[in-house]
């Protein structure tokens, strides 16, 4: 391979950031063709799209949250999880319940009809396709992958 003047030849370094630059492109488009599954079921339920995160962070199974968590879950400030939890409290998808430890603090919980919207999610994103091409170790190895980078960065 010749190069021409003033060009340096490609580094390890230069691979593996167009190598990241491409996982980050494939999660994107991945993400946005969930997101559009997702749209469509809020849609259904009269849900605005812009409560989704707070939505996705009271999954059926996991302990109930306090807005703060839900916050710094989603890197906003905790006045947004508050008007989002407002909209989903008057939807009636969710409650305020109190902390069952910190009476100071308040958690949110979905209610029957939060956990026939998590239903239909769950349901449509199955039937979806979007994991067709993905046997189930390839699934289990995919959610370990995207967990693993979820967790806290160490220096």
């Amino acid at each position: 391979m010749t190069l021409n003047r003033g060009m340096k030849a490609p580094t390890a370094h230069d691979a593996d950031v167009e190598r990241k630059a491409e996982i980050v492109r494939a999660l994107v488009e991945v993400g946005n063709a969930a997101d559009a599954v997702v749209a469509q079921v809020l849609g259904e339920f009269g849900v605005p799209a812009s409560v989704a995160g707070t939505l996705w962070a009271l999954a059926p199974g996991t302990e109930p949250p306090t807005m703060r968590d839900i916050a710094a879950r989603l890197r906003c400030d905790p006045s947004t999880v508050s008007l989002a939890a407002d909209k989903l409290q008057g939807m009636g998808l969710i409650a305020r319940r109190p902390h069952p430890v910190d009476g100071r603090k308040r958690t949110l919980a979905l209610t029957e009809r939060g956990h026939e919207l998590w239903e239909a999610l769950r349901t449509r994103l199955h039937a979806s396709g979007l994991f067709a091409a993905l046997d189930v170790e390839e699934q289990d190895a995919l959610l370990a992958l995207l967990t693993k980078m979820q967790l806290p960065q160490r220096p």
